[in-house]
């Protein structure tokens, strides 16, 4: 069978983070969006919370629109107004878009194995009218793709708070919020209570270039610093979303085209190496329960 992805992969065992999952959700909507589904098959009760009635209630619907909130994705069909699909990757998770011969696929990284449709981490396929499938793949089937209300989308949404990337994001609410939380800067920019869609990457980068240390207590940033963060925790997400997502052994998104973030990674992962502000070498060290990376001179 003929690829669009790449033929060079390699495993990755990190989940993706929202940037990924937002490069995903845009290439399938452009691909999905007014597709009529022609029929369901499930390999795994799990991935669809063990509803028996997943495929009867989807088959003839036609695909409206994939929106998201944090990294769950969101998908609406038209005329439905109290049916939806909630997605998440978890850790493993990828959609695999098969059509005219050709596969493309996005989230957790792939072999080439992922490939061969249905492959032996093939949870669901879904297909259309227009001869073309939409596979989930979970290789620790902690992912899922189960059918919601229009209660229960309210509810998830609910979950989540405001994402720094969101042009009405209110820095000044950020700075205010902060003040009343006394755990570390980094736990609390990993709560998706509080702020959604940073995952430990961006967390990283976003303090290093606000300058504030992982371990810094979240109540103790001055408003200048809090205002600072806001900035730089959109600014490196967007700049994410922007080049594709973050590599790391190959991120393939649903186009195929491979997500190149790395390239402008400032301290993840870079233990050990010269900061290029200041020359200190970056440490890692362990914070809210994550490997944490960050210039002992240039962050406070």
């Amino acid at each position: 069978m003929a690829s669009s992805i790449t033929t060079n992969f390699k495993y990755n065992a990190g989940m993706p983070e929202l940037p990924e999952v937002e490069t995903v959700r845009i290439q399938l909507r452009h691909k999905l969006k007014r597709n009529q589904i022609s029929g369901v098959e499930v390999f795994h009760a799990k991935t669809v919370a063990h509803d028996e009635t997943f495929e009867d209630r989807l088959v003839g619907k036609i695909i409206n629109d994939i929106d998201r909130v944090g990294k769950l994705m969101i998908i609406s069909f038209v005329g439905e107004d109290d049916l939806f699909l909630l997605a998440h990757l978890k850790m493993t998770g990828q959609f695999l878009f098969q059509a005219d011969g050709e596969v493309s696929g996005g989230g957790h990284s792939m072999t080439e194995g992922d490939t061969e449709l249905p492959g032996r981490h093939t949870r669901l396929a879904i297909y259309f009218t227009d001869r073309s499938t939409l596979y989930f793949n979970d290789m620790r089937i902690f992912g899922y793709v189960k059918i919601a209300t229009a209660g229960e989308v309210a509810v998830a949404r609910a979950g989540f708070g405001p994402e720094p990337i969101d042009p009405d994001f209110d820095s000044e609410w950020f700075a205010l919020k902060l003040r009343k939380r006394r755990t570390p800067i980094k736990a609390a920019l990993l709560d998706q209570k509080f702020v959604a869609g940073l995952g430990n990457i961006y967390v990283d980068e976003a303090l290093y270039r606000a300058g504030v240390r992982p371990t810094r207590r979240a109540d103790k940033l001055t408003k200048r610093e809090a205002m600072a963060l806001a900035k730089a925790s959109g600014d490196v997400m967007k700049e994410s979303i922007t080049v594709g997502g973050t590599t790391f052994q190959h991120f393939v998104d649903t186009g195929g085209s491979n997500g190149n973030f790395t390239d402008y990674l400032r301290v993840f992962g870079k233990q050990g190496t010269a900061c290029t502000v200041c020359g200190s070498a970056i440490e890692k060290i362990r914070c809210a329960g994550r490997g944490t990376h960050y210039c002992p001179t240039c962050q406070k």
